[in-house]
C-alpha cells in the first residue's frame, strides 16, 4: 500500500499481482501514482506477531513452514485480508480482496467496507473532493486514538498522523468519567451464559450509573452487551432500554444506521409503531449511504418499515 498520512500496510508482491490479481476499480475514481520504491515492508517487524498470533493455523501448514517462501506469503495474506462481516458488521469470516488491500488507513476515512455474502462494497460515507484520496480504517475506530495506535502497530507496524489522532478530538468523550470505573468495564471478561453475562453487565452499569456518562467507550461497549444478552433472552423492554442509550454515541459511528435498526426493530416487538417508524426512517437515510439501496439488509429494513406502516393503518 502506498504511503499516506497514516503509513502503510505490508502488501503482496508485483508478481502475486500479475498472476492473480483484478484490475483496481478503486483506480477509476483517484489515482495515486507510486513507484515500488515508495512501498513499505513490514516483513521483519510483522514476523514475530502474526507468527505468534497464527500459531495454530501455522502448525496446519507445517510441512510447508520451512519452504523459504512461506513466511513472506503467509504473512502478505494476513495482513492484507479483509474480516468479512453481515450486514450488522458482525464477524463471520476472513477474505482476501487484493485490489481493496490499495486503500489506505485513516481513523476518519471517507469510505467504508460493508459485504453482501462474499461480495465486497466500498461505500463513501461522505461528499469526497476530486483528487481525494479514498481511505478505510484498518480497525474499529470506535476507540480512543492511544488502543487505535496501539492496533495499528501492533498488527500492521505503522504510527497514524491522521488528524483524528493528532487532535485526540474524540478521546475526552469516549473516556469521559471516573477513570476506576470504565477500568472495570474494559477488564470484564465475558463468559458464555447470557444470564449470567446480563448479570455482570448489570451489576457493572449500576455501580458506573453516575460516574460514566453514556459516551464512554467502554461503557457503550457494555449497553451493547447487555442488549445482545436481553435480546437472546427475550427480554424486549429491557433491550430497548439498552439500545436507545447506545445511539447518541453511535452518531459519529457508521454503525448507527444498524444499531438504529436493532432499536427499531424492538420498538416494533413492544408495538411503538410510530416510534418504531421513525426510527426505521432514519435508520434507512444512513443505510442507503452505508450499504446502498440494493443491500439485502437494506431491503429487509424496507420490508419492516412496511410492516410497521400496515400495523399503524390497522390500528
Amino acid at each position: 500500500t502506498a504511503p499516506s498520512g497514516c503509513g502503510s500496510p505490508f502488501l503482496a508482491n508485483g508478481s502475486c499481482r500479475k498472476q492473480c490479481w483484478q484490475p483496481c476499480k478503486c483506480k477509476q475514481t483517484v489515482c495515486i501514482s507510486v513507484g515500488l520504491e515508495y512501498l513499505q515492508s513490514n516483513y521483519q517487524n510483522a514476523l514475530a506477531f502474526y507468527f505468534e498470533s497464527f500459531f495454530q493455523l501455522g502448525m496446519t501448514f507445517l510441512n510447508d513452514a520451512g519452504n523459504p517462501g512461506f513466511s513472506p506469503l503467509f504473512l502478505q495474506v494476513t495482513c492484507n485480508c479483509f474480516t468479512i462481516s453481515n450486514g450488522e458488521m458482525q464477524d463471520v469470516g476472513v477474505g482476501l480482496y487484493p485490489s481493496m488491500s490499495l486503500l489506505n488507513h485513516s481513523c476518519d476515512p471517507n469510505c467504508v467496507i460493508v459485504f453482501e455474502g462474499r461480495q465486497l462494497l466500498l461505500r463513501s460515507v461522505r461528499e469526497i473532493q476530486i483528487g481525494e484520496e479514498l481511505t478505510i480504517s484498518y480497525i474499529e475506530s470506535l476507540m480512543p486514538s492511544s488502543e487505535r495506535q496501539k492496533h495499528l502497530k501492533r498488527q500492521y507496524c505503522f504510527e497514524c498522523n491522521c488528524l483524528l489522532c493528532k487532535t485526540q478530538e474524540k478521546d475526552a468523550d469516549m473516556l469521559a468519567g471516573e477513570e476506576q470505573a470504565w477500568k472495570e468495564i474494559k477488564d470484564l471478561r465475558l463468559i458464555t451464559e447470557w444470564e449470567q453475562v446480563l448479570a455482570m453487565c448489570q451489576a457493572l452499569l449500576n455501580n458506573s450509573a453516575d460516574r460514566l456518562p453514556d459516551t464512554n467507550i467502554y461503557l457503550l461497549k457494555m449497553l451493547d452487551c447487555a442488549m445482545d444478552a436481553c435480546i437472546n433472552l427475550r427480554r424486549w423492554e429491557e433491550a430497548l432500554l439498552y439500545g436507545n442509550r447506545t445511539l447518541k454515541p453511535y452518531s459519529f459511528h457508521p454503525l448507527r444506521a444498524v444499531q438504529m435498526m436493532r432499536v427499531g426493530k424492538l420498538q416494533y416487538t413492544q408495538d411503538m409503531f410510530p416510534q418504531a417508524l421513525e426510527t426505521l426512517k432514519q435508520a434507512y437515510n444512513i443505510m442507503k449511504v452505508t450499504h446502498g439501496a440494493d443491500h439485502s439488509l437494506v431491503q429487509d429494513l424496507m420490508k419492516l418499515k412496511e410492516q410497521c406502516e400496515a400495523d399503524m393503518r390497522a390500528q
